[in-house]
């Protein structure tokens, strides 16, 4: 059953933070994004991925991923963490980068920063979310997908 993420954390509102994170945005189709297209296809369970700013303000990552949330922020640090670094260092009040390249303390600091969505669920700290393929996994739903060929063989 996917999980969601939906971290969302304050960007610093000085003007070198806001340029930085104007080149971020800029940069994000040629170099960011074909690094997290490689990492989570890779992963095979990571559903679906954005990253969204608002009003320069905000910047959220939402996913919604199979597995352990720890696992999996621990597979964000190791496959993604320069595009973390990047992104943590627009953030206010984040801690320094050296102390979330520990896998536990990436993962406390990215729980505290993921938002709960209004609803229920069988987790009572992430909130509704609905599915509309049930519990199946990304990896399920590929062998599901698979051309007859791919499956036979």
């Amino acid at each position: 059953m996917a999980i969601a993420l939906n971290l969302t954390v304050k960007v610093k509102q000085d003007p070198a933070t806001l340029a930085q994170l104007d080149q971020l945005a800029a940069a994000f189709p040629t170099m960011v994004q074909p690094l997290m297209d490689q990492a989570l296809a890779a992963s095979e369970r990571v559903h679906f991925a954005r990253v969204l700013v608002i009003d320069r303000t905000y910047l959220q990552v939402l996913t919604e991923f199979d597995g352990d949330p720890l696992e999996y922020t621990t597979f964000f640090l190791e496959k993604l963490g320069p595009v973390f670094k990047a992104i943590f260092a627009l953030v206010e009040n984040a801690p320094p980068w050296e102390e979330l390249q520990d896998p536990n303390r990436f993962f406390e600091y990215t729980s505290s920063k993921n938002l709960r969505a209004l609803g229920d669920s069988a987790d009572p700290k992430r909130g509704y979310l609905f599915s509309a393929l049930g519990e199946k996994t990304v990896k399920e739903l590929k062998a599901l997908t698979a051309a007859p060929a791919a499956r036979a063989a």
